[in-house]
């Protein structure tokens, strides 16, 4: 029993004191039993994975990233738990400690770190970074695998993306009306934003032609959740486009 409890561990030994140089030999072998244009092919795909991962999750610009520029203008309320943490001075409650909405424009997703909107419907008003020509809109949520209760009825459900041109004076031009679904296994929904022209005269958006449209202030408007009669979790509102570039003047040449 004991030598052969002394040979286990010699071959461990081996194992541990080797295992760049096995590692390397797996490696060779492989080249040598598959094709190299199959070995390229699956590098690629990794490497294109993880870029597209880094670049956000889905690969494109996000204009209401308060990182990149984005900012909150305006809100409706947000829902101050008493179950939450609580702030008091010799017992006396002060403070209720509540989400920002904020929330929805930063790059971290996690159970709970999400702005909880007062009830079941209100909105969120967000200045881009920049004016965008606006193309499409994503909204996320956390999986049901992740979230606490085992529930996604704090998700928003029915909403309107609505955009103005340039200040909160310009006038409000509906950019559709969607829904977001929960249980299909898809935390981030993205919804492509059609010419608004359009938009008003069917409801069938499948007609109509993408948004040519600028617009440098967003709005997302809830109007029902999955259920949670209390408050509307929104995790992140993410917004993708064409950024307007200036027109440079022309360079006068010389005069001949």
């Amino acid at each position: 029993m004991v030598l052969y409890l002394a040979s286990v561990l010699l071959i461990l030994a081996f194992l541990y004191m080797y295992r760049g140089s096995l590692m390397h030999i797996g490696v060779l072998a492989l080249n040598g039993i598959l094709p190299a244009s199959w070995l390229k092919t699956t590098n690629a795909i990794v490497d294109e994975a993880l870029a597209k991962y880094s670049a956000d999750r889905l690969g494109v610009a996000d204009y209401a990233l308060e990182s990149a520029g984005g900012s909150v203008l305006c809100s409706s309320d947000t829902y101050y738990s008493k179950s939450g943490a609580l702030y008091s001075v010799f017992g006396i409650p002060v403070w209720y400690h509540s989400s920002s909405p904020r929330e929805v424009i930063q790059p971290e997703v996690q159970p709970g770190k999400c702005w909880a909107m007062h009830g079941q419907s209100g909105y969120v008003t967000i200045q881009l970074a920049m004016p965008v020509v606006v193309s499409a809109i994503s909204l996320e949520h956390i999986p049901t695998e992740v979230a606490p209760s085992g529930r996604l009825d704090s998700a928003p459900k029915e909403f309107v993306i609505v955009g103005k041109e340039s200040e909160m004076t310009s006038p409000d031009v509906l950019l559709g009306h969607f829904a977001y679904q929960v249980g299909n296994g898809q935390p981030i929904q993205l919804y492509d934003i059609k010419d608004p022209f359009c938009t008003r005269q069917t409801v069938d958006y499948s007609s109509c032609g993408p948004n040519q449209e600028v617009f440098r202030i967003i709005t997302l408007k809830v109007l029902s959740n999955h259920g949670n009669p209390d408050f509307t979790c929104i995790y992140r509102l993410r917004v993708h486009g064409k950024p307007l570039r200036p027109v440079l003047p022309a360079i006068a040449g010389p005069d001949h």
